[in-house]
C-alpha cells in the first residue's frame, strides 16, 4: 500500500482508498500527481447540504460559489422572494439550482447550460438529491424564450481571461465553462441584456465574477439598471467576487 503523498489530504486519501484498490489505486494516485483533480477521482463533492456528482463534463464547484448561493439564499429570505421563479444560467453540475430548490421548495427553478453533457450530469444530481429542477440545454448568447418571468436570476458564467494564470488542474475541466473568449465580460453583458426581458419588477440578479472584474461588472449593471441598488461583495480571500443587483427590493 502506498504511503499518503503530501499532495493529497487525509480525508481525500481515505475516500480514494475506499473507492480504488490494487493497481487502480496506484494509477489514480499517479494521475492526481499529474494534476488530475482529486474531486474527479473521488467522483463527488459536498455543496452546502447536497452531494454533487462531478466529472469532466462540468466545472468542479468551488467554495466561492457556495458563498454566492449562501448570500442569495439570505437575500431571497430578506426580500421575500422565496416563492419566486428562479433562473440559473450556465448551471454546469446543477449545484446552484439544486441548492436553491432544496432551500426554497415552493419556488420554480429553471437551469440552463450550453453543454448537453453538463445537463445530463445536472439531471443526475437533481435526481440524487431528490429535487425537481427544470434543466434546459441552450446557448444564452443566442435568443432564448423562457415563456415566463423570474424574480431571481443567478449565474456563475465563464469569466477567466485567456491570458490569466490558472491552476494546472483546470486543464481537465471543460474550457467552455472557464473561458468566455476574447471578451471576458461577454456573458455579463448578454445576461444583463437578457434580464431586461425576463425579470419581474421586483427582482434579484446575482453574479460570480473574476477577482479583477468587480468595477466593470458593477458598471455594466448600473448602466442596465440606473435605479437599482448594485452591490459588489468579496469572497473568503477578500477579493471582489460577487455582484448583486436589487430591483425594487426595499
Amino acid at each position: 500500500m502506498l504511503n499518503k503523498p503530501d499532495f493529497i489530504n487525509e480525508l481525500d486519501y481515505k475516500l480514494l482508498k475506499e473507492k480504488y484498490h490494487g493497481q487502480a489505486f496506484v494509477d489514480i494516485i499517479e494521475k492526481i500527481r499529474c494534476d488530475y483533480p482529486v474531486q474527479y477521482a473521488i467522483g463527488d463533492v459536498e455543496f452546502l447540504e447536497n452531494r454533487i456528482l462531478v466529472d469532466e463534463r462540468a466545472l468542479i464547484p468551488r467554495f466561492e460559489t457556495e458563498l454566492l448561493v449562501d448570500k442569495v439564499r439570505k437575500y431571497v429570505k430578506e426580500y421575500a422572494l422565496d416563492e419566486s421563479n428562479m433562473l440559473d444560467l450556465c448551471t454546469g453540475t446543477g449545484c446552484i439550482a439544486i441548492a436553491l430548490k432544496t432551500k426554497f421548495q415552493k419556488s420554480s427553478v429553471i437551469a440552463v447550460d450550453i453543454s448537453s453533457d453538463a445537463i445530463d450530469l445536472a439531471k443526475a444530481n437533481a435526481k440524487n438529491n431528490s429535487v425537481a429542477v427544470d434543466f434546459v440545454q441552450g446557448n444564452i448568447l443566442e435568443e432564448m424564450n423562457f415563456g415566463q418571468k423570474f424574480s431571481v436570476l443567478i449565474s456563475n458564467p465563464p469569466y477567466v481571461r485567456l491570458d490569466e494564470e490558472v491552476s494546472p488542474n483546470t486543464k481537465f475541466e471543460p474550457s467552455i465553462a472557464l473561458y468566455p473568449g476574447e471578451d471576458e465580460l461577454a456573458f455579463y453583458k448578454r445576461i444583463l441584456f437578457l434580464s431586461k426581458k425576463i425579470l419581474t419588477e421586483k427582482a434579484l440578479v446575482a453574479f460570480e465574477i473574476g477577482a479583477g472584474q468587480g468595477d466593470e461588472v458593477r458598471a455594466l449593471a448600473r448602466e442596465t439598471y440606473p435605479d437599482a441598488r448594485v452591490v459588489l461583495e468579496k469572497d473568503y480571500n477578500q477579493l471582489d467576487r460577487f455582484v448583486f443587483v436589487f430591483l425594487h427590493c426595499e
